[in-house]
Order: C-alpha cells, then structure tokens, then sequence
C-alpha cells in the first residue's frame, strides 16, 4: 500500500490532502480497496444476515451478530461447506448483485485506474466500469486449492482495460467464497506462505505492484475489523517503509448514535492517531457522502 500525504481528518484536512487524492485518481496512480460499506443499502448488514442465519439454524451461542462463526457453524450444520456457500449466494445476494450500480463504483470507474482491490463477492465494480466504456475483468486467487494454485493471467491490466481482484471470492464461484471462521484461517495462512513462495503463485505481480507503489483508497471497511487489520498487515509486509505511500481511509463514526460527543471524539482521536504509524488517513464519513464531497471538490478543480 502506497502513499506520501498528511494525516489529519477530512473535516479538518486542508486543501492539500484533497488536492492530493484528486491528483492520484486523474493520473490512475491510486489503488481502489472496497469493503462491504460500498454497498451499503444494497446489502443487510453483516451482523443483521449473520443474526437471521443464526435464528434459522440455532446457532447455541451468544456472538450471533459474527457472520463468520455464524457461517461456519452452518457449514458443519449441513455438512458441506460449499453448500452453505451456495445457499448464503442465494439467499443473500440473489439478484441485488446485479441490480443498480452503487455510486461510489461509478465514480471510481470514471479515472484511469489499472487496478481495483475488493473483498466484496458481488461484481458491481466490474459493471460500473463496462458501463463506462473500458474492458474491464474479474480475477480472484485460487486460495482454496491446494498450495494456492496458480492465479488467472491476461494481459496487463491498464486504464482500458482494468482488472477487478476479488481477495475474498466471487458470487458466481461459491468455493471461492471467504466466509466462515475456516476460510479466513486458511485464506490468511496462504496469504503469508505465499508471500515467501518463488514464485509466488496466490496474488498476481500486478496486484503486488498495486499495493507496493500506489496509495490505496479504502472504502467500506471498519479499521478495527481484525480481519481488515490482517489483511492490510499481511499484504504490506513485504513493502519496504521507504516505499510504503499513504493511504486514505473513508470511515463512519467509530461509536453508535446516541453516545457522549465526548467519547466518540475520544475514540476517533484514538483511531487517528493509531493507524497515523500505519500511514492511513482517516475520512469520517459514509461511502456515499464521500462521493458526494469528491463531486463538489472535482467540478471545482480545473
């Protein structure tokens, strides 16, 4: 992950830090990272699906908002994890993976950018950049076969001709799919054995050389999902810190409404001042009114 900017909020950032994103995505030099926040109002909630899944198969214990220890309880329930995976594409994503393009996608599919990172299942991303003109495909590593197998290739990825990683799988191939407890153990334990293979053979050259030189703009990811710590620990590992650029983070309210000003206050300053060492700044607001401000901001820059 890559970056060189400033480190404040974006209530208070000035005019640089802006200047700065606005910058990297009309020269296609940012990194695109998509989280489940990107689609927020396509999808429920993670916690709200885990505790409809929990409720339907009688999950026994008290985390029934984990959508991972919930999944995974349901893989061993019916005996067949790609089953489960089956039924979860079906029932969770269904047709809306193919409904109406959130904003955020179509915005990001405007710039010139080779590579987009995601760890959604649905294929949104690629849509939006069809729909704009560019041969845009699908690519995701083979973490489930057995040492890693061998990622897909094509031609280099490029401004015309984009490529879409899906880090966690894809909706149309259900064993891809890195949604129980298991899955994440074994997707992070190939990720690091990987990161040590010659060659490697889980993430493509051009998805390491994404996350190696560009900064990354993160969209729909909690910063204290340990999941999202992992990832983002692992795949940076190997960057040298001379290297490693600064990356932008679009975050909503670390606290639930409703809470003392004071302590969400307290919380952001910690989270600033945390992921600050790990070069992250942090935007705190919804994917959609991120879009929104970035609008405004690029219709005022010549």
């Amino acid at each position: 992950m890559p970056g060189g900017a400033l480190f404040c909020t974006f209530e208070a950032v000035d005019e640089r830090a802006w200047n700065h994103l606005i910058r990297e995505l009309k020269l296609g030099s940012c990194t695109p990272f998509l989280g489940a926040g990107a689609c927020a109002g396509v999808f429920g909630a993670a916690g709200d699906i885990a505790t409809s899944w929990a409720r339907r198969f009688g999950y026994p214990f008290s985390d029934t908002s984990d959508l991972a220890r919930v999944m995974q309880y349901v893989a061993v329930e019916m005996g067949d994890p790609v089953s489960a995976k089956q039924d979860f594409v079906t029932q969770e994503l269904g047709g809306k993976s193919g409904g109406a393009v959130p904003a955020v996608h179509r915005l990001l599919a405007e710039y010139p950018l080779p590579v987009y990172l995601t760890t959604n299942y649905d294929d949104f991303m690629r849509a939006a950049l069809c729909d704009a003109g560019k041969e845009a495909r699908a690519e995701l590593p083979t973490w489930w076969r057995s040492g890693g197998g061998q990622p897909a290739t094509g031609p280099a990825p490029s401004a015309g001709e984009p490529v879409v990683y899906h880090l966690h799988g894809l909706h149309d191939m259900p064993e891809s799919l890195v949604l129980t407890e298991d899955d994440y153990i074994h997707f992070l334990i190939s990720l690091v054995e990987d990161r040590d293979r010659q060659p490697a053979t889980l993430l493509p050259p051009f998805v390491r050389e994404a996350l190696a030189s560009r900064p990354l703009l993160f969209i729909g990811y909690s910063l204290r999902d340990w999941t999202f710590r992992v990832l983002f620990e692992g795949l940076l590992k190997a960057v040298p810190p001379t290297h490693q650029r600064r990356h932008i983070s679009v975050q909503l309210d670390p606290l639930s409404d409703g809470v003392d000003p004071a302590d969400q206050a307290k919380a952001r300053q910690y989270l600033e001042r945390h992921f600050d060492g790990k070069r992250i700044s942090i935007h705190w607001s919804s994917a959609e009114d991120f879009v929104t401000e970035l609008r405004v901001r690029l219709a005022a820059t010549p």
